[in-house]
């Protein structure tokens, strides 16, 4: 019976969408089942009630994996487009990765994702005899759970040839690059309009233009490259966006369970900001670059996509302040919709102003410290606080600037 019981709470407590509610009843049902009653005739006093979730929930926290609960990670959508958090490069058993598909839908789900790939090596198979050579598999396994789960699956393979590796997305039949060189592989990839990325340019040696990837692009450009690969982030690889016009991806690259490497939303995600949210969706905002790299609170991409990020997700919540007689000093309130960290310098504004930076925390607020000097003109007066988010990289040595503006009234005695 608890068996049967915990089949069924687990059953709610991952479907998608949950309420409070529904986390509650399927504490419920698992409790119910481990104590042998049914919840529909047995009475409960608001005693019995306390003592009944108590249970529900030392049962809940002893069994393995019950835990499931989704991280909403709210990253706003910026105006005509739809953000999608996604990871297209990770690892499962039919290569050198530790976990079965399902898995890696299972965590993709449970840390806020909406798409991922995987992209399992050809012809590397290290698992062999456990496990059957065949990359249409994982795709394939993995493919109900998402659907069920309202995770975006992308198909892929991983091709290489030494230290040299692309990723291959959207292709369907992985296996026909088993036996290929890598410069065939990316040739037999463009024929099918697959999507070819350079994984981790800087893996195990500093990060460069390589001539014998420069000799690949320079037959036919590939389509992007990833500036963030797990931990590491690659600052030469960043100028090669505009200059090859190349889309910007940060992947994981994950081989062993997400756990406990990317605990407390540190996984590095690929923001695509795409038309429609299905595969569809997916191809063509990465074809036409508008993607975003996220790590570690850090976020590089095209100035239009992390300014609409900005508009998005903060407010002023008190955008007009009075500076009375021995009252010289204000705090501006701002509030953080998303996810996203911003780090504020100290903003640019009129001469007779001061304000400090400050740090947005993820869902959180943040106090802008203003002062006006004596030579504040007596009034009401617009001013602008002109802001360098400095951990929001637009282009090498370049950060996104935001301007908030201010309605400042000033009396005098």
């Amino acid at each position: 019976m608890l068996f049967a019981g915990w089949r069924a709470a687990r059953a709610r407590s991952r479907a998608p969408g949950d309420s409070e509610t529904r986390q509650a009843r399927a504490f419920s049902i698992l409790t119910a089942a481990a104590l042998g009653f049914n919840l529909k005739t047995t009475p409960m006093t608001s005693l019995f009630r306390r003592h009944f979730l108590c249970a529900a929930w030392l049962l809940l926290a002893a069994l393995p994996g019950a835990g499931q609960y989704r991280d909403p990670l709210p990253v706003p959508d910026i105006p005509g487009y739809r953000t999608l958090k996604c990871d297209l490069h990770i690892h499962t058993v039919f290569s050198d990765g530790d976990v079965w598909p399902t898995t890696r839908v299972s965590e993709a789900w449970r840390e806020g994702l909406d798409v991922i790939a995987i992209t399992d090596h050809a012809g590397y198979n290290p698992k062999d005899p456990d496990v059957k050579l065949d990359l249409t598999r994982p795709y394939a396994i993995a493919a109900p759970l998402a659907a069920r789960l309202g995770i975006i699956l992308i198909p892929g393979v991983e091709v290489m040839e030494g230290d040299t590796h692309f990723n291959l997305l959207f292709v369907t039949d992985p296996n026909a690059f088993l036996k290929l060189r890598l410069a065939d592989a990316l040739r037999a990839a463009h024929a099918r309009n697959a999507f070819i990325t350079w994984n981790h340019p800087g893996w195990r040696q500093p990060a460069a233009w390589f001539p014998n990837v420069a000799a690949l692009y320079d037959e036919k450009p590939f389509h992007g490259v990833e500036l963030v690969n797990g931990h590491d982030y690659y600052p030469p690889a960043f100028p090669w966006i505009e200059e090859k016009k190349l889309t910007i991806l940060a992947n994981t690259d994950v081989h062993a369970p997400t756990y406990p490497a990317y605990t407390g939303r540190n996984r590095p995600l690929t923001l695509v900001f795409a038309r429609t949210p299905d595969s569809e969706g997916v191809r063509e905002a990465l074809f036409a670059r508008r993607t975003a790299a996220w790590m570690g609170g850090e976020m590089w991409g095209n100035e239009e996509y992390l300014r609409g990020l900005w508009q998005a997700a903060v407010g002023v919540e008190n955008d007009q302040l009075t500076f009375a007689p021995g009252r010289t000093q204000a705090v501006l309130r701002l509030r953080n919709r998303s996810a996203l960290r911003f780090v504020l310098g100290s903003p640019k504004t009129a001469g007779w102003l001061r304000a400090s930076g400050a740090e947005l925390q993820p869902e959180g607020g943040a106090g802008i410290a203003l002062s006006v000097t004596k030579e504040a003109p007596a009034g009401g007066q617009t001013v602008q606080l002109e802001f360098e988010v400095t951990n929001l990289h637009t282009a090498p040595g370049r950060n996104l600037a935001v301007s908030v503006p201010l309605r400042v009234q000033v009396q005098q005695p």
